[in-house]
């Protein structure tokens, strides 16, 4: 067991494989609690309740208490790790006071309360679609939903028949397979959602390699409902929504992906709440982690709300020519460093690409 610091926080924990860990912690993963910590501070009322499912050794939830300032209360739960959670709440207890903290070790599927969290994190090793309904009956009004997924063969298309079991939905190995992966768990959430009556609203979005994690608001007013299909052509780059057997390029047949949801994958409205919240020096976090992060959301904001992206290196493998740099396109994602999305057709892009 080894002593870290991140943030505020100072805790122990093990820099290992998890299999190999008794409390995993995964210092590669510091921007995403970074990220976290600005949303909540950002996004959320003081005095709040907050129920951390898989809290590992606290140093997520631990760093929402100690710096965010929104909490009253906190479950840091783990079937697995209760001892060292308690080890590391005393570490901090200074930084913590005012704050009623309570430490579980519950199975996460059942987990049950006697009252509702206005915010909820499930950060599972795997997938966290076993963890969605013992959540979601927990959670307030207005509250908000944390999801995490590392089981990114399945969502991604290497691991088809396990994307079907558990997120009943076809995905597929392509060049946009991370938003593929991101779409089709939030159609996952919705679903587990609407069971309970919750209407929910994504506000960001973040992936990181083998891990996706979503972010979401319970709001009183109803999504348009925009889940369904997507179609990829079995020979070449093109791909739609709209439902056809054969590809308008090509001709050739084109493979149904989804179910998966198909609106935005963030709020415009939230993200800038955020970046203004970094911009009014309302975030007491170092300047290096400041700049990535207004970085990364003010990339988010500047995304296309529109149906995957295509890269340059797929174009160029395409078409046989040397490939572009990405300077030559306009509308970037965060989601691949070659990633650019378009408005247009796929025989719009092609007639671009061929004029530069």
């Amino acid at each position: 067991m080894d002593f870290f610091k991140e943030g505020k926080v100072g805790f122990f924990a093990e820099d290992k494989q998890l299999k190999k860990a008794e409390v995993f912690f995964n210092p590669k993963r510091k921007f995403d609690r970074d990220l976290n910590v600005l949303l909540v501070s950002s996004l959320m009322h003081e005095n709040s309740a907050g129920l951390e499912l898989f809290s590992g050794s606290g140093i997520r939830g631990l760093r929402l208490c100690i710096e965010t300032g929104k909490f009253s209360s906190f479950n840091f739960n783990d079937i697995k790790s209760k001892e060292i959670i308690e080890r590391n709440l005393e570490i901090n207890k200074k930084k913590l006071s005012g704050i009623d903290k309570v430490v579980t070790s519950s199975d996460a599927a059942s987990f049950k309360a006697s009252k509702k969290y206005d915010y909820i994190d499930i950060d599972p090793f795997g997938s966290p679609v076993f963890y969605l309904d013992s959540a979601l009956e927990l959670l307030k009004k207005g509250g908000i939903l944390a999801v995490s997924a590392t089981d990114t063969a399945a969502l991604m298309g290497s691991a088809q028949k396990a994307c079907q079991r558990k997120y009943n939905s076809v995905s597929l190995k392509t060049a946009y397979s991370n938003e593929l992966g991101i779409r089709i768990l939030i159609k996952k959430v919705f679903e587990t959602a609407a069971k309970h009556s919750i209407s929910l609203l994504p506000l960001l979005f973040n992936f990181e390699g083998n891990f996706i994690r979503i972010y979401f608001r319970s709001t009183t007013s109803k999504m348009k409902e925009s889940i369904g299909y997507a179609y990829q052509c079995s020979k070449c780059p093109a791909r739609q929504i709209n439902a056809t057997v054969k590809c308008r390029y090509c001709g050739s047949k084109m493979h149904k992906i989804g179910e998966l949801w198909l609106g935005s994958l963030y709020s415009k409205r939230h993200v800038n709440v955020m970046l203004s919240a970094i911009k009014e020096n309302k975030i007491n976090m170092s300047a290096g982690s400041l700049v990535k992060l207004s970085d990364y959301l003010t990339a988010v904001s500047r995304e296309l709300d529109v149906f995957s992206y295509y890269t340059t290196s797929e174009i160029s493998s395409f078409l046989k020519q040397p490939e572009l740099p990405m300077s030559k396109f306009k509308d970037k994602t965060v989601l691949s460093p070659k990633g650019f999305r378009i408005t247009g057709s796929f025989q719009d892009l092609l007639d671009t690409v061929r004029l530069r």
